[in-house]
C-alpha cells in the first residue's frame, strides 16, 4: 500500500510453516523480522510450546531442530490456547534462521493473546485465529515501543473456527 518496506513483520510460530513462507521474502531486506511463540500459562515445561525459546537442540520426527525436552530427552509436554501452536518442537529453518540471529523470537501469554484476539475482532472486524492472535498481541506491543514506523503482521488463519471455544471460555467482551 506504501510502495515501501515494513520495518518490522511479525508471525506466530509453532511448528512454523506459515511464518517461514512469510518471512522469506524479506529475509534479504532491511526488515526485522520477529517470530512469536506461545508462552501459554508461564514458563514452567508442560505450560508453553515455546521452543526457540526454551528448547535445545534435539532430533524429532526426522528432523534436527529445537525442541522442548522432558528429564529424558524425549519431547515434553506442551501447551497453548492455541492448538495450532501446540507442538513440542519447530521446523529446521526457524533453528538456523535462530542460530543466525536473523529472525527474533519472543513469546506472548494465553491473556496477551486472547485479549489481541478481542482487540482485533472490535477494532478492525477482523477475527484472527487463535495462532494468529499471538502475533497480533506481539505487533501491538511493538508498535508501542517503535512508536513510528509500520509494522506487518502475518495472519495466517480464520478465527470463524475458534468462536465458539473463545466464547464458552472467555464469553463476549
Amino acid at each position: 500500500m506504501t510502495g515501501e518496506l515494513p520495518d518490522a513483520i511479525v508471525a506466530c510460530v509453532g511448528g512454523g510453516s506459515n511464518a517461514a513462507g512469510f518471512f522469506a521474502g524479506f529475509l534479504n531486506d532491511p526488515v526485522n523480522i520477529y517470530g512469536v511463540e506461545p508462552l501459554g500459562r508461564g514458563t514452567k515445561l508442560g505450560d508453553h510450546a515455546a521452543s526457540l525459546t526454551f528448547g535445545e537442540e534435539g532430533v524429532m520426527h526426522g528432523f534436527n531442530s529445537i525442541m522442548l525436552k522432558d528429564e529424558n530427552g524425549d519431547p515434553a509436554p506442551v501447551y497453548s490456547v492455541a492448538s495450532g501452536l501446540d507442538y513440542p518442537s519447530s521446523g529446521p529453518e526457524h533453528a538456523f534462521l535462530h542460530d543466525l540471529g536473523r529472525v527474533k523470537y519472543d513469546v506472548v501469554s494465553d491473556d496477551e493473546t486472547i485479549d489481541a484476539f478481542y482487540e482485533l475482532s472490535k477494532t478492525e472486524g477482523i477475527i484472527p485465529a487463535i495462532e494468529s492472535s499471538h502475533a497480533v498481541a506481539y505487533g501491538i506491543k511493538l508498535a508501542k515501543e517503535m512508536n513510528k514506523g509500520s509494522v506487518l503482521i502475518n495472519l495466517s488463519g480464520r478465527g470463524d473456527k475458534d468462536m465458539d471455544y473463545i466464547i464458552e471460555k472467555y464469553g463476549i467482551r
